[in-house]
Parts: C-alpha cells; structure tokens; sequence
C-alpha cells in the first residue's frame, strides 16, 4: 500500500459532508440519499463533529 489509503470512518465523515453541502445542509434529504435513517445521520454527524 502506497500510505495513501485513509481511514474508513474518515472517508465516512468527509462523504457525509459532502452529501450535507450537496443538499445544502438538508439533513431529510442527505439521509435519503446515503440511505440511512436521519437518526443515524444525526447520531454521525455528532460524532463526527459536523454540526452546522
């Protein structure tokens, strides 16, 4: 491996905040569209430190 490869839950959090800014902090549609419920969404931005 090249040392390139990143983290999977930090591939995780850089998705999900493109999905956010996608749909313009939309946290209804972001969900429905990575295919998990809003709590889920909810409970991983929190995690992640992406609040708005």
């Amino acid at each position: 491996m090249s040392g390139t490869c990143l983290p999977l839950h930090e591939v995780e959090r850089l998705h999900i905040q493109k999905a956010l800014d996608l749909f313009s902090g939309n946290r209804s549609e972001t969900a429905k569209a990575l295919g998990i419920s809003r709590k889920t969404l909810y409970r991983k931005i929190k995690a992640y430190g992406l609040e708005q």
